[in-house]
């Protein structure tokens, strides 16, 4: 049997190369997909105590039914300056007024990781959010979205 290029495919199976090229996107994109920042800073604290957003927060939108369904995630580094104090993030959807996702406290003193995963729903809303428990130390978070599954 020869090999089947492409061109070749497109000419003979056009159904089947319109699947491949989706397929082949959808892994291109979940594997080299840069992360995106969707709030938060190193260098600005945050301050009070009760839920806010991220400093600088960039709204997590999804427009089309197509790019609904997959399961997204963001990374988020919290630190606090002392562990007394703790900050727990979370995903928040602004259009329903609901939490999508709750991270963990966190009180290390040094960078640590946690994923909060999610599935966005078309036309909805989300923001990055964080809560301290007290306002006594300063603590930061960042957070860096990406699409994780199709």
């Amino acid at each position: 049997m020869a090999w089947n290029p492409v061109g070749t495919t497109i000419a003979t199976d056009r159904r089947g190369y319109e699947e491949w090229v989706k397929v082949n996107d959808s892994d291109k994109a979940a594997v080299f997909q840069p992360p995106l920042l969707v709030g938060g800073s190193r260098t600005f604290a945050l301050s009070g105590t009760g839920y806010q957003d991220a400093f600088d927060v960039v709204p997590i939108l999804v427009h089309d039914a197509d790019s609904s369904g997959g399961v997204y995630t963001v990374k988020v580094d919290c630190k606090c300056a002392n562990a007394a104090t703790t900050l727990t993030p979370k995903i928040r959807n602004v259009t329903d007024s609901t939490d999508t996702v709750i991270g963990s406290a966190a009180a290390s003193t040094s960078w640590a990781a946690q994923v909060l995963a999610f599935t966005p729903v078309v036309g909805k809303e989300y923001r990055l959010m964080f809560v301290k428990s007290d306002d006594v130390y300063p603590c930061w978070g960042i957070g860096f979205l990406k699409r994780a599954a199709a």
